[in-house]
Order: structure tokens, then sequence, then C-alpha cells
């Protein structure tokens, strides 16, 4: 028997159905926001159940799909958390049931930026190396885990389910830090343990886990926690000699390495002063200008009062 013949990838960046996925995901994830103001805080709280402890399930039950079943027991570690998206969709019922408002502020910012990006760069829906099976229940996957992600945010602060504050934005780094140690510590440790074929055991060498150019670096970094991917060094590459040896990068054997999670984190953290206030914006702008307005009327009420002790 003939092996099936690889399906031609459906999904291309800016033809027909990259456009169509994002059109109708988009308006469904709008139309639920919309269905939920007019059905109530109840209706909006049910939904955002269904849909954070289905994209759960979905995290485990994608082990029976053809695309996994001919990656056991390598695909086991995708039912974990090898990237952000993975650590949302596993904590993700946990933060919104039993997390802070710090915890449901990271749910809401990188849940909608990360899902939004996926959208825009869907990679995991670009492929030409599957069977038409396999690809179609990989780009039905891939679509459907990433939906939750950004209706989630959208409806549970759409329906004050929970309410930003952008004084809290210092914990968003902070937070991010947080996941992508427990990514690290997943790359790091499912290697030995599970002896996965062609998966990196080493720290540093050809075929380190450190080492972001590893021919599989694709499943051990696939957040960045190591260092930035390879393609992205024709853009990046300039910045590179400009972070702080010892502290972001280091040598070793003459080759460049990235401190893991470290060497990230202060961008992280200029993304969040820049997005996060505009991120907050639509909801919280009244709070947002009574805050810059305090602010200015305590700083007048210092100038003054350096001015007078300046007379006496």
């Amino acid at each position: 028997m003939q092996p099936e013949a690889n399906y031609p990838s459906l999904v291309q960046f800016g033809n027909f159905w990259y456009f169509f996925f994002l059109i109708v995901l988009w308006g469904l994830a709008i139309g639920l926001v919309l269905l939920c103001r007019k059905k109530g805080n109840e209706f909006a709280h049910k939904t955002i159940l269904v849909l954070l402890w289905a994209n759960f399930a979905l995290h485990f039950v994608k082990q029976i799909l053809p695309t996994f079943i001919t990656w056991l027991p390598q695909g086991l570690c995708d039912s974990l958390f090898p990237n952000l998206c993975a650590w949302l969709i596993f904590f993700g019922p946990f933060i919104y049931l039993f997390g802070n408002k710090h915890m449901k502020d990271y749910l809401f910012y990188i849940g909608l930026i990360s899902g939004t990006a996926v959208y825009f760069l869907p990679t995991g829906a670009v492929r030409h190396d599957l069977p038409a099976l396999e690809y179609a229940s990989e780009t039905a996957r891939f679509y459907l885990c990433h939906f939750p992600l950004i209706t989630v945010p959208l409806i549970m602060v759409g329906q004050r389910l929970h309410r930003l504050d952008w004084k809290r934005l210092w914990s968003i780094p902070l937070i991010f830090g947080v996941a992508l140690l427990c990514i690290s510590f997943h790359s790091i440790l499912f290697g030995p343990i599970l002896k996965f074929d062609k998966f990196p055991h080493e720290w540093f060498g050809e075929d380190g886990v450190f080492n972001r150019m590893a021919l599989n670096a694709k499943i051990a970094n696939q957040s960045m926690q190591f260092g930035p991917q390879p393609a992205s060094d024709s853009v990046l590459s300039w910045l590179y000699p400009y972070l702080i040896p010892g502290l972001m990068t280091f040598h070793y054997e003459g080759q460049l390495y990235f401190t893991p999670v470290i060497w990230i984190l202060p961008f992280i953290a200029l993304g969040t002063a820049v997005f996060g206030p505009l991120m907050a914006l639509p909801t919280e702008h009244k709070a947002m200008r009574m805050d810059v307005l305090a602010w200015k009327q305590k700083r007048k009420m210092r100038k003054l009062h350096a001015q007078h002790r300046a007379i006496r």
C-alpha cells in the first residue's frame, strides 16, 4: 500500500484561509462577548468555565489524535507546559477559580497577547509535513485550543468578573518569569526522564538544552526562554552585544549563550510598561485619568510645600 500523500497546507500566510480563520474566530469571540453581555454574569461565568475546562481536557485528549499517536511517547510532553500558551491552558482554570488579582491580570494580558499573536502567525497550521488526516486534525486543534486564550480574557474583563488595575502591571513580568521557569524546568526534566529521541539531553554543546541553535531547539526553546530563535537573528543580532555580559549573556567554548529566563525579562518589563496601559485603557480609562490627576495634584502640592519652606 502506498503511504498517504502529504496534504498541501490549506493555511498560508496571507491567503484566503489565513484570513478566513482569523475573521471567523475573532467574530465568534466577539459574538460570545456580546452574548454574555446580554445574558448576564452568571451565564458569562459558566461560559468561561466551559471554555477553560474544555480546553484543559483537549490539552490531554489530543494524545488520541493521529498526529500525537504517531509521536508517542515524545508527544506526552506536549500535554504539560512546553510553551507559554500551553502553560496558560494548563493553569487557566485554576487561575480563574482560585487565582488572586495579579494572576488574573496575567491571564488577561498574556492570554490575549499570545492568542492574538498565534492567530496572526499560525505556524501550527502552516504545515507541509503531515498526511491529510493528521493535517486536518492538527489544524482544527491548533485553532480551537487558542480560541479560549482570547475569548476568556475578553469576557472576564468585559463582564467585570475581574477588574484590571494598571497599578498592578509591575507583577506581570514577575509572573511571566515564573511561567518561563516552569517551562524551562519542563524542557530540562523531560528529556532525561522519558529519554525522548532527538531531544537535547546535554546542557551545552551541539545538542545542549541551553543551546538555542540546537537542531531540536524548537522542542526545548519554544518560548525563547533559552534565547531568541535563530530565525530572528537577522532582525535582533545587532542587539546581542549590548546585552549585559554575565547577566543576560555568556560564552561557553566560544559560543554565545543567553542566561535562561533572565535575558528576556527586561524586554517583557518594557513591553508591559508600553502596552499594558493601552490594553487596560478601554475599561479603566476613568480610573487611569483619576490616578494621573491625583499624581499631578500631589506633585503640585510637593512643589508648593518646597517653595514655602524655601521662603521661610
